[in-house]
């Protein structure tokens, strides 16, 4: 009976960091340079600007699927620089909808489904999916 009970503790132990890696929308500490990387990578988006301060990261999706959205704030100049490094942003043209730029990017030569970037002022909003 007792290794019944400690079987059904490891498996709703289990179960539950399960949910916690891979379905909840929040990003570890050790899953943040990863988050990053990819989001960039999914969207041909250059680094981050040295001066990107992270306001907020969110991920979602399942095993199949995944999404990360990515809010910085930097410098516009810094911005601006690192949009013009930035593939994802070539012959891009945004919709601007209250003061925003919208700029949808869907990479032909990637796997990943690709996302839109919106910025408003000083702050980035990336969001960027694979499926």
């Amino acid at each position: 009976m007792k290794i019944v009970k400690i079987f059904s503790i490891l498996v709703l132990l289990g179960m539950f960091f399960l949910y916690i890696i891979y379905f909840s929308p929040f990003v570890l500490p050790w899953q943040k340079e990863e988050a990053i990387k990819c989001a960039l990578s999914w969207g041909q988006l250059e680094k981050l600007p040295d001066n990107a301060e992270i306001i907020d990261m969110e991920k979602r999706g399942s095993i199949f699927t995944r999404q990360f959205i990515i809010e910085f704030e930097s410098s516009q100049p810094e911005i601006k620089k690192w949009m013009q490094q930035s593939k994802g942003f070539q012959n891009n043209i945004p919709k601007i909808r209250n003061n925003t730029k919208i700029y949808e990017i869907h990479p032909k030569d990637q796997e990943a489904y690709g996302g839109k970037v919106e910025i408003t002022g000083n702050k980035v909003i990336i969001n960027m999916s694979w499926s």
